[in-house]
């Protein structure tokens, strides 16, 4: 069988076979081998060839497991700002499993971002961006370090808030609805919701720990019920939690919230919070906001050339 040229080879899997008149018998041929080596094309190379404006590259770090709820806000943020800010950016979004973040911060992730957002980090994935430096700008989404640039919510106001409001209704019994903290935001509004009761004379405050999800909530609500007597106002970490828990309250005949209220951290999606039956009272979260923040701060990084915190 008669071997093809390096040059009928390269024409074809340019995609050029029909302006250079490559049959299609040799097509099939050349594709078929291609296939068989396992050949996938360059596509760097393409681009450089091509006539295409070479646009930086800004990848969004997204935990995969639990957090997909709350990221069409954080995206619709990112997209109002390359819009409001003239960024020309191309966006790449790389899912990885919270406290694995290693595993997928690969040498060619690197190579090929000119900036990296990192969202929902453990503090696993933060000692591990702690202990080694990385040669690409990155910016951390609501995390705290002492190496590398963040934008983080007020947790403080967002505990005191939720605080506020149980005092201003006058309750006393109130039930903390929650999951395990995987980062040090969600200790500290923890903490300012129990230190603001506790300055009003409020100290019994009943916790349940719970998986984040609407299945948590329900079966958290459920040991809830075993209390005598039963809390008046519930705090839930998440909207995951809060949903499942106004499901648990309502199937067992509880009013919300005419016998008990329940405040949200509002970190999910406006209309499932609105539209659910009843209501959910949250604690916004300002996720569009954040968004913005993180590429206006990313891009201010990569135009300085900065990798260090703010701080330094």
């Amino acid at each position: 069988m008669k071997a093809n040229s390096p040059s009928t080879v390269s024409i074809v899997l340019r995609g050029l076979s029909e302006k250079r008149n490559i049959s299609d018998a040799t097509k099939k041929k050349v594709l078929e081998a291609a296939k068989t080596l396992g050949y996938t094309p360059n596509m760097q190379s393409k681009l450089l060839r091509s006539n295409l404006p070479n646009l930086p590259v800004i990848t969004l770090f997204w935990d995969s497991t639990t957090r997909q709820y709350i990221l069409g806000s954080f995206l619709k943020g990112i997209q109002d700002s390359i819009v409001s800010n003239g960024f020309t950016y191309d966006l790449q979004v790389k899912p990885y499993a919270v406290d694995h973040l290693e595993e997928s911060m690969t040498a060619r992730t690197l190579m090929e971002s000119n900036g990296i957002i990192i969202c929902n980090a453990s503090d696993k994935d933060i000692e591990f961006l702690e202990n080694n430096d990385l040669s690409v700008p990155i910016v951390l989404y609501n995390r705290y370090s002492d190496k590398y640039p963040t934008v983080n919510m007020n947790d403080k106001e967002i505990g005191k808030m939720a605080a506020d409001v149980f005092i201003r209704h006058e309750k006393t019994r109130p039930a903390l609805l929650t999951s395990v903290p995987n980062f040090e935001g969600m200790v500290i509004r923890e903490n300012t919701f129990k230190d603001i009761l506790n300055q009003n004379h409020i100290s019994d405050i009943y916790r349940i720990v719970v998986d984040d999800t609407p299945s948590g909530g329900y079966m958290g609500v459920l040991e809830i019920l075993k209390s005598k007597p039963l809390p008046d106002c519930i705090l839930c970490s998440s909207d995951n939690i809060a949903l499942g828990a106004i499901k648990a309250f309502y199937d067992k005949g509880i009013k919300i919230p005419e016998q008990l209220e329940l405040i949200s951290i509002g970190n999910g999606n406006r209309d499932l919070e609105e539209y659910s039956t009843p209501s959910l009272s949250v604690v916004s979260l300002p996720l569009e906001a954040m968004a913005d923040a993180c590429l206006t701060r990313i891009s201010r990084a990569i135009t300085d050339l900065s990798l260090v915190s703010d701080s330094r």
